[in-house]
């Protein structure tokens, strides 16, 4: 789903350009799959491929999962939806697909589902599995969250990465002072080194993260209405570079306005950075940058506004 980043919303069409395309990828790897979905309602097969409706016939996202479970049920074989980025569906508008995951669930023996995303809002308020209103609140599931790895890992990490391609790296600690524990960035300093050396690797993978985490930031801001308090979430994240705790948050903030800001204020702002993964709340009651190399981030300059 990251291709719909940049996209204010997404629709259905949308949705199912991108579900035809991957169907299609598994109807030229194995025999008989079309034949499952001859029958299927605003689908057309021709030749070796199908296409999906969107129009009054709509191809439904329940009906497409059966026909790859009645498959997969007849050939003994197992079929995984994976839906990447699946934060940008919460863009989705006229169409809801959470009925049809809950549907599998409770019908499609043969079809699983792993949901992947790099925010929070992926559980809470996307799949909103805890909430009784959410068609999947109830269902059993295995969550299994990346943090950031600590420095032992870190370096064992990139340790067992350079042997796979048969070189003896002694620099893990040093790569992580740089760079911090993010699983991404370590592995792009190790795509780096291994494509150009080393000469480059750091201060190209730092230049890169920068770059990235600052339209992330800018997109945070334009996207959701709150460029006009920018200067208050940059505060907030500088504020928070070694750790902060709430009461530091609320000073930060008195001190950058010259007045007294209410508690509502201070939660709202600390709960977005929460849900799109900018903070971390660890222990009791303590922030942190979830990504130190937000330290890198100084000046956000949203372009196109």
């Amino acid at each position: 789903m990251r291709r719909f980043e940049n996209r204010e919303y997404i629709v259905y069409k949308d949705f199912l350009g991108v579900l035809e395309r991957e169907v299609n990828s598994i109807t030229k790897k194995s025999k008989g799959v079309l034949d499952y979905f001859k029958a299927v309602k605003g689908v057309s097969v021709a030749g070796m491929s199908l296409s999906f409706s969107w129009g009054k016939e709509r191809t439904e996202f329940s009906d497409v999962l059966s026909s790859l479970n009645d498959w997969a049920n007849e050939n003994g074989r197992n079929v995984t939806v994976v839906i990447d980025e699946a934060q940008e569906l919460m863009k989705l508008k006229g169409y809801d697909i959470l009925p049809s995951i809950a549907y599998a669930f409770d019908n499609l023996r043969k079809v699983n589902f792993i949901i992947t995303g790099s925010e929070v809002r992926v559980k809470t308020k996307f799949l909103k599995v805890e909430k009784e209103n959410s068609p999947l609140y109830g269902r059993a599931h295995v969550e299994i969250n990346v943090n950031t790895f600590d420095k032992e890992t870190s370096i064992k990490f990139l340790e067992k990465g350079f042997e796979e391609h048969g070189i003896n790296f002694r620099k893990g600690e040093e790569v992580y002072e740089g760079l911090g524990g993010s699983p991404g960035w370590l592995t792009y300093y190790g795509y780096l080194y291994i494509k150009k050396g080393d000469g480059q690797a750091m201060e190209n993978t730092r230049m890169y993260a920068s770059k990235l985490l600052s339209k992330e930031l800018c997109d945070f801001l334009v996207e959701g209405g709150r460029l006009g308090s920018k200067e208050r979430y940059l505060r907030v994240l500088e504020t928070c570079k070694s750790g902060c705790s709430w009461k530091d948050i609320k000073n930060a903030l008195e001190a950058l306005e010259g007045r007294k800001v209410n508690d509502g204020t201070v939660h709202i702002i600390l709960q977005n950075l929460l849900d799109y993964s900018f903070l971390v709340l660890e222990g009791k009651g303590k922030y942190f940058l979830a990504d130190p190399l937000i330290k890198e981030v100084n000046d956000v300059k949203c372009s196109g506004l």
